[in-house]
């Protein structure tokens, strides 16, 4: 399968497809969850390891700011994260974001200190959710993130 393809086009031969399908409703349920995120308009699928990690390019209408109407989302075994493209211009800049975010929550969360200047990830700041988490990103980070195509956003497709 060549990347980025419109999840309209997902068919049920794609690998991993009853996982992707959970993955792609996961995040339109996080990006709904957003009071700023008043609908979504369209999704390309960038990358796909199913229940693992995907990398979707969403397009939305966003009620706080018509300049960010394209968002990231990364899902998978991992709790989920928007990043919005101006930051982020390819898949693997997104996926070090996500890296860099993730840790210092990561690091707040075991040393005790305060989540005030961290990314809200959606879960419970406990020691043992930090550390499955830490376990998660050194894989993403060390063995995922040379394997993942470095793709820009784009739209059209």
């Amino acid at each position: 399968m060549v990347y980025p393809i419109n999840y309209k086009n997902i068919g049920t031969d794609t690998e991993f497809c009853p996982e992707l399908h959970a993955m792609y409703r996961e995040a339109i349920g996080y990006l709904q969850s957003f009071i700023w995120c008043r609908a979504v308009k369209d999704c390309f699928l960038y990358t796909n390891l199913g229940s693992v990690f995907c990398i979707f390019l969403f397009e939305i209408e966003n009620t706080q700011s018509t300049n960010d109407n394209f968002l990231w989302v990364i899902t998978g075994d991992i709790p989920p994260m928007y990043l919005d493209v101006h930051g982020c211009l390819t898949t693997r800049s997104a996926i070090k974001s996500y890296i860099a975010l993730a840790k210092q929550w990561v690091e707040n969360v075991k040393n005790g200190k305060s989540l005030t200047d961290c990314y809200p990830l959606n879960a419970a700041p406990t020691i043992e959710l930090a550390k499955m988490l830490e376990k998660r990103i050194a894989f993403i980070e060390y063995t995922l993130m040379d394997n993942v195509d470095d793709l820009s956003w784009q739209i059209g497709k």
